[in-house]
């Protein structure tokens, strides 16, 4: 299990996969903020030696608290969805946490501003 501090400093790094699953379930729903997602994987945290696009390529993401706030709330309406099937909502209940984790960490950067 992972400490506080190794989440808070990992919760700004998504990958390539969470973004791209997080884009397909936002674009029926909002494709403005599926845009904004998808435009933060650039420059992979760790690139493939052939330079492919790989699921395994890490991002560093930055997002506006009010994005963020947007994800969270309609990957919830997409998990709640009557007809979603339960691969897909544990799927959407793990991007939740993920952006959840990273709402948190920007909550934490602006009150250590604060302090």
């Amino acid at each position: 299990m992972q400490s506080q501090e190794e989440v808070v400093s990992t919760a700004d790094t998504f990958s390539r996969g969470a973004l791209r699953m997080s884009v397909t379930l936002l674009r029926g729903i909002n494709p403005k903020l599926a845009l904004t997602v998808q435009n933060q994987m650039h420059s992979p945290i760790n690139p493939q030696p052939d330079n492919n696009p790989s699921p395994k390529d890490n991002f560093k993401i930055e997002l506006a608290p009010l994005e963020v706030r947007w994800v969270v709330e309609f990957l919830q309406k997409k998990g709640q969805h009557p007809q979603v099937d339960p691969g897909t909502q544990m799927l959407v209940k793990a991007l939740i946490i993920d952006w959840i984790n990273y709402a948190n960490l920007l909550i934490d950067l602006e009150n250590s501003k604060n302090a």
